[in-house]
């Protein structure tokens, strides 16, 4: 009865489109090239290596920002703005085959196995977030699997230790082909923040094939969303 009452009050959590345009996510950083100057203050300040200034253009590398923002605080023109746009996940050019390969198998339902190989934790609770009622990943068949002996694919986050080398390993051989890997997050593409740690092995990628890499630090639900369902529907 509490249940039914508390629908009544608040109505339907469930949103009709979680991927449509979505003013609480955040993605790309754009720059504003006729206020740019090129001074490079943005390209010092940043952390990670994001940012490169390359025949007269400022260049971001959306896998490498983990969204600190920094460049933005450091822009004397303010010709840096943090967007909206969460659409920023890129399928890995060589992984093209095995990506039709997968859609054929799985367009209407994936079941993932999540494995942490080093990370704080912050992309595993915005990939727990796509399955609240909110964003309900449920609904288009996007399950997680408890064992990888049951799952379609990984989805790993976290930059990459040597402990964890052996394990992430093991996962993805003990999964049937054809398999796929999802990098949520920019450690796992690079390393991030933790790239020059003595525990870390930079890259997912260097240990096994990742076939889509989900930007962000961490990336957003409508993020991770939009990228698995990038798989499985070929958008």
């Amino acid at each position: 009865m509490k249940l039914i009452l508390d629908r009544i009050k608040n109505g339907i959590e469930t949103i009709k489109d979680p991927l449509g345009e979505n003013v609480y996510s955040y993605g790309r950083i754009e720059v504003d090239s006729e206020t740019c100057n090129l001074c490079g203050l943005c390209e010092k300040e940043c952390p990670v290596n994001a940012i490169s200034i390359m025949d007269g253009k400022l260049e971001m590398d959306s896998r490498k920002c983990i969204f600190c923002k920094l460049c933005i605080d450091v822009c004397p023109n303010d010709s840096l703005e943090m967007t909206h746009d969460y659409k920023i996940s890129a399928i890995e050019e060589l992984r093209e085959k095995i990506r039709r390969e997968v859609y054929s198998t799985f367009q209407r339902s994936l079941t993932l196995r999540a494995v942490d190989v080093g990370s704080c934790n912050g992309c595993f609770l915005e990939l727990s977030a796509i399955g609240n009622t909110y964003y309900d990943m449920s609904r288009y068949g996007i399950h997680i699997a408890a064992s990888p002996r049951h799952a379609d694919g990984l989805i790993v986050s976290g930059a990459l230790s040597i402990n964890m080398k052996e394990a992430l390993i093991k996962a993805y051989e003990a999964i049937p082909n054809p398999k796929i890997v999802i990098a949520l997050g920019a450690c796992s593409y690079d390393g991030g923040i933790y790239k020059d740690g003595y525990s870390v092995i930079q890259r997912v990628d260097e240990v096994i094939p990742v076939d889509i890499h989900i930007p962000g630090c961490p990336p957003s639900p409508a993020a991770i969303l939009e990228g698995v369902l990038k798989i499985m529907k070929n958008k």
